[in-house]
């Protein structure tokens, strides 16, 4: 049985994405239905490329992209059009971009085969949720609302104030009717550093070590707070990883349509980087005397010309979990990053992509993130 692939993310990797987004931008500069990104005028449904041309997209984007040489000098546009540094991989969200995703795992290479899982130990011990009900104080409305100096890495060209953003109405409104959040998993069988990843694979299949016994923690931290929430641990990068995102898109209107009262989407991940010398990125903090993962917030808009109106509902969200979140929990939030991809947050006002943790953090360690970053999506959506 075939084991997934781990790969690097080599500069000759990045150069092949940057050169493929520079073909995506060409597409949306020659484009009849150009959109202009400014803060004032945003575009309704509008898509900015012809149907031959989204198919297209589509194909670089989400089923890997073409190896060809890229031309040198580079760097600068790498910088401008993804918002990270090629020379320092931790500011590189690999696991959450879309055109990243593809660099990493071209489609001639892409997995087939199931994961192998055996050989693992017992599942970590549940974190202890007993705070969440009990003892952990939510902020206050005027503290949600409030906020001075929140980060955000932008890899668009619109202009965003968070602090402002966190005195807006949210867009989403709360309700007693029915399950009101929606947690899934694009990249299920991402997994973390320990027993279940080895040298060749980190991913699997097993729901006790991959994203979804991270969700489960996420669900019930919010069921804790009394919001109903539904966990579905539908698989979307296996048998094949390539479309994950197109295959998460389904579920969600799945759901949606079978429960018509949710008003979150969060898609819950794992970052991932993998250094020359082997070493992984893990990202953490020291929080209440232990260490927990950081989280970091990815929100998609429509600067790639798909339909997504309201993206800024979802950003004034975010911005209000992550004001929560600094003042629960100092320390655990990496800055907020504003992605030209879309993510299927389109579907609703109030959808979140959470990387939470990475491939060099431990599962117990995503699991304490998962609580504390639940905590604070309930202060956000409860009191915000």
């Amino acid at each position: 049985m075939r084991k997934f692939r781990t790969y690097i993310i080599t500069k000759k990797k990045i150069y092949r994405a940057a050169a493929a987004a520079a073909v995506i931008a060409a597409f949306s500069l020659g484009s009849a239905a150009v959109i202009k990104n400014t803060p004032e005028t945003e575009p309704e449904a509008v898509t900015a490329y012809s149907p031959a041309e989204d198919e297209l997209y589509k194909t670089i984007i989400d089923d890997g992209l073409p190896e060809e040489d890229s031309a040198s000098g580079i760097t600068d546009l790498i910088k401008r059009i993804f918002g990270f540094d090629a020379d320092k991989p931790d500011t590189i969200i690999e696991s959450s971009s879309a055109v990243l995703e593809a660099a990493s795992s071209p489609a001639a290479e892409a997995p087939d085969e199931v994961p192998e899982t055996e050989a693992v130990s017992e599942p970590a011990p549940e974190p202890d949720l007993e705070h969440t009900a009990a003892a952990a104080e939510l902020p206050t409305h005027e503290e949600i609302i409030n906020s001075t100096g929140l980060e955000l890495n932008n890899a668009t060209n619109y202009s965003v104030d968070l602090d402002a953003m966190c005195s807006d109405e949210l867009a989403t409104k709360l309700t007693l009717d029915g399950p009101q959040v929606l947690i899934v998993h694009t990249h299920t069988t991402e997994c973390y550093d320990g027993d279940a990843m080895s040298g060749e694979s980190e991913r699997t299949t097993n729901p006790d070590y991959n994203m979804c016994a991270v969700g489960d923690v996420i669900s019930q931290t919010l069921e804790a707070h009394g919001i109903k929430t539904i966990h579905d641990t539908t698989i979307h990068d296996y048998p094949t990883y390539q479309s994950a995102y197109t295959r998460t898109l389904e579920t969600i209107n799945k759901n949606i349509e079978q429960y018509p009262s949710i008003k979150v989407v969060l898609d819950v991940h794992r970052d991932a980087y993998i250094y020359n010398d082997g070493s992984k990125l893990r990202v953490a903090a020291e929080v209440n005397g232990s260490e927990t993962a950081q989280v970091m917030l990815v929100l998609g808009t429509d600067s790639m010309g798909l339909y997504h109106p309201h993206w800024r509902d979802n950003l004034t969200l975010a911005a209000k979990v992550q004001n929560a979140a600094e003042i629960m929990y100092p320390g655990m939030m990496r800055p907020i990053n504003l992605r030209r991809e879309r993510f299927n947050m389109h579907v609703t006002r109030g959808s979140l992509l959470l990387e939470v943790g990475s491939n060099g953090n431990s599962l117990d360690e995503a699991k304490t993130a998962a609580v504390y970053i639940a905590d604070a999506i309930a202060a956000a959506l409860l009191n915000g």
